[in-house]
């Protein structure tokens, strides 16, 4: 059996395009169908009839469409290693920081970043990667289909000035490494990123994973 190829993305949008228009043509004939008409009261000038469609089925159309178009959408929707992604969660001030270490006891790796640092953008290719080896990988839908051992998140240094000062942050690109827990987690250690971050990242986390700081 030969395995079915998806379209590519620019003919996957028109297809996408053509299917919305297509089940958006099937509710309106659908509610019509079964509508009623009612004549109204004579007038001097003429008689005219009112098409009333019927709400009872018009809502059981709108959601066969919606059925059919979820069914299309997750015919579309890949678990394939090469299809997944790294899941990168953005951390917005104070209560975001502690929302994110409270989901559960995994270490977090999270960067500390602005788009205007010329390294910090090098190092987000690094950290990018490093988060696909040993990170969550979510499908399109935003899924996690292969749980990771680390978590990971970053903070856009310019929107949370407030919260980086709070972490004591002076300078970036840096990674703050923390033990999540629902106590709201444990900061363990801090590692400024250099051309070597990385390695020194796997040399942190070798540490904590065999108790070197686990509790």
């Amino acid at each position: 059996m030969t395995k079915q190829t998806l379209p590519s993305c620019s003919n996957r949008t028109l297809l996408l395009l053509s299917i919305i228009t297509i089940f958006s043509s099937i509710v309106q004939i659908e509610s019509f169908s079964d509508a009623s008409v009612l004549p109204t009261k004579s007038s001097k000038h003429a008689n005219i009839n009112i098409i009333k469609p019927a709400k009872t089925h018009i809502t059981v159309a709108a959601k066969n469409a919606d059925s059919r178009l979820n069914a299309f959408f997750s015919d579309l929707i890949s678990d394939d290693d090469e299809d997944l992604r790294p899941r990168i969660d953005t951390i917005a001030k104070q209560q975001g920081l502690e929302n994110f270490l409270k989901v559960d006891d995994r270490l977090c790796l999270i960067k500390i970043y602005a788009p205007f640092c010329k390294a910090c953008k090098a190092f987000g290719v690094k950290f990018r990667r490093l988060a696909s080896e040993k990170g969550d990988r979510m499908n399109s839908a935003g899924h996690v289909v292969h749980p990771g051992i680390i978590r990971f998140g970053e903070i856009e240094y310019s929107s949370n000035i407030k919260l980086c000062r709070a972490l004591s942050v002076k300078k970036f690109p840096i990674v703050l490494l923390y033990r999540g827990g629902a106590d709201g987690g444990e900061r363990l250690s801090e590692i400024f990123c250099r051309s070597n971050a990385v390695e020194d990242i796997l040399v942190e986390l070798d540490q904590l994973m065999v108790g070197g700081k686990q509790n």
